[in-house]
């Protein structure tokens, strides 16, 4: 299939190039960022350290730390909303709820997803004691639900938060939200509705295009590549996937685990279609992305087995056995956590 100079001049740029980041999106970041830690600062110096007014500057202030590659002072500042929202209104209140949830999300965000349930869980169980089951504020909660289970491989609980969720918002007589239509989609394709999840997630780009929101739009396109991918429709997968990558490095901080799986997703297009340097090329940038978040996490391990594939079929064997041996361990690792905590629950 002939590709537009457009898509094949990102290809050359993404391979060339990674981890880049455009100088606007940084510089009104940094601007941004700037100005909330100085309100932060003031509010605290005025209000005390755990005063409850201060969530309103610490949640976006986390999110800019997200943008921004530092990951560790997101949480940080996730944990520390959370405790302030315990400590003033109690930890079956609604504001302890939504801090609640917004860690399980951030978690979620950085496939942490055996850190992440418990707190949806929870967060949902507050939510739904306090306020009903059909609260607005549970659609964000069971996507997310949706997310973990998908992850887990529990299909089927999956589709039930995530059609759970877009009811939700229906009945309130809310607009779609391209974050549960995103959801949606993707258990759709797990579950092999190739069709109906498509056309959700084609929904759900086309909600984020229009809105303006260039990250949720690099999201909704990465997960139609993977829809994609999954049919072996790999000439179709691409052009989506170099558009979110490009978006990712324009918007989010170099080492970021988003830009890592945006390569990781180009690695295993090009390793399906032959061409095994640049797939190799795609999962060491991907790799190089992970190393700068720290920690060997399953994801690591799984772009690991990918280069091990790509290795392998460029006959480097050595290369490829270290590869699959420490990719092993790191997965090994992680299943032997999960069973730990499944004891201790």
């Amino acid at each position: 299939m002939r590709r537009s100079c457009w898509v094949v001049a990102v290809a050359i740029y993404l391979l060339s190039a990674p981890l880049l980041r455009a100088d606007p999106p940084v510089l009104a970041e940094r601007t941004q960022s700037a100005a909330l830690e100085r309100s932060l600062a003031a509010a605290e110096e005025r209000l005390g350290p755990a005063n409850p007014n201060l969530l309103p500057i610490l949640a976006p202030l986390a999110q800019l730390r997200f943008e921004d590659a530092d990951i560790a002072g997101a949480i940080a500042l996730r944990r520390r909303s959370l405790k302030i929202a315990v400590a003033a209104y109690g930890s079956s209140s609604p504001p302890a709820a939504e801090a609640t949830a917004a860690l399980a999300r951030l978690y979620i965000a950085l496939r942490r997803y055996l850190d992440a349930e418990p707190l949806a869980i929870a967060a949902g169980d507050v939510l739904t004691a306090e306020l009903g089951a059909e609260n607005p504020a549970m659609a964000a909660v069971l996507a997310d639900r949706a997310r973990i289970a998908l992850a887990r491989g529990k299909t089927g609980r999956a589709l039930q938060w995530a059609e759970a969720a877009v009811a939700i918002d229906a009945r309130a007589g809310e607009a779609p939200h391209s974050d549960r239509l995103r959801v949606l989609g993707a258990v759709l394709v797990g579950e092999g509705r190739f069709a109906a999840g498509e056309d959700a997630l084609r929904r759900a780009l086309a909600l984020d295009r229009a809105s303006g929101d260039r990250l949720a739009t690099a999201r909704s396109l990465a997960q139609l590549a993977n829809a994609y991918i999954r049919q072996k429709r790999f000439a179709e997968a691409l052009p989506p996937i170099e558009e979110a990558t490009l978006i990712d490095q324009q918007q989010l901080g170099a080492g970021h685990p988003l830009i890592a799986e945006d390569f990781h997703t180009l690695g295993l297009i090009f390793l399906a279609t032959g061409r095994a340097a640049d797939a190799a090329m795609a999962f060491r940038t991907a790799i190089g992305g992970l190393d700068r978040s720290g920690g060997e996490t399953p994801t690591l391990a799984y772009i690991e087995l990918d280069l091990a594939r790509a290795e392998h079929a460029l006959g480097h064997e050595d290369k490829a056995q270290s590869l699959f041996k420490d990719a092993r361990h790191i997965l090994n690792a992680a299943a032997d956590e999960e069973h730990k905590r499944e004891r201790r629950t």
